[in-house]
């Protein structure tokens, strides 16, 4: 059976180990507009958590993907987030890796306009029954 991180909408009572500060990680002016919403493997394993910010100052948007104890790069889990400004069709490369802590920032400018963000988790087997887990905010965080 393929353990692919599947992305569901609806969330488990499961809570994750601790909320994320957007201002550390996007940086200080940025603060959450959007998020958290959690990511569970096909399984029912939670695998973190995608955030949106913004900077009001200079109308950036910022997206990053918390990742869980329990989907860590050591446990062979890869991780990668992507926002877009869906008035101009902008968006930033993907951030993608095997993290411990959380994938991004990533940023896009979007003054008057809305962002959606996508966080994927992706479990690598190494036995061809490698799967994605893919969560996409739809359009969001609109300023």
């Amino acid at each position: 059976m393929a353990m692919a991180g599947a992305i569901v909408g609806t969330s488990i009572a499961v809570a994750p180990a601790a909320m994320a500060d957007t201002a550390s990680i996007c940086g200080s002016s940025y603060h959450t507009v959007w998020g958290p919403k959690s990511v569970y493997t096909e399984i029912g394993i939670y695998a973190g958590s995608v955030y949106i910010g913004y900077n009001s100052s200079n109308g950036y948007n910022c997206a990053y993907l918390t990742v869980s104890s329990q989907t860590v790069a050591s446990h062979g889990y890869r991780h990668s987030v992507t926002i877009m400004n869906t008035k101009t069709g902008d968006q930033s490369p993907p951030d993608d890796g095997a993290y411990n802590s959380f994938a991004g920032p990533v940023y896009v400018k979007a003054v008057d306009a809305c962002v959606k963000a996508w966080g994927t988790v992706t479990y690598t087997r190494g036995d061809g029954l490698d799967g994605d887990g893919y969560y996409n905010t739809g359009a969001v965080a609109c300023g």
